[in-house]
């Protein structure tokens, strides 16, 4: 189980380094920023799998907001991606 942690731990560099990017672009709106900055306090702390699943449903929840840009709902879905491919111990 161990390896496993430190495999997701690995992948989840990945997803941190894309939500700071996307929590200092001003593009995005505030209320997304500030969600996706509690996904990413989130993500560093705990038992990994578990809050892996709550950032999912988070991302999912960001990506039904009608007033993202084309861009940062493309961001949301490339976050989704590296999230469920982290779920997976890719």
């Amino acid at each position: 189980m161990l390896s496993n942690e430190v495999v997701k731990m690995a992948d989840l560099t990945e997803v941190n380094e894309l939500l700071s990017s996307l929590t200092s672009d001003s593009s995005i709106s505030k209320n997304v920023r500030d969600a996706l900055e509690g996904i990413r306090e989130n993500l560093l702390a705990g038992d990994v799998a578990v809050k892996i699943d709550a950032a999912l449903q988070k991302v999912e929840d960001l990506s039904l907001d009608p007033n993202l840009s084309p861009y940062a709902r493309t961001q949301i879905w490339n976050l989704t991606s590296l999230l469920e491919g982290a779920q997976k111990g890719n």
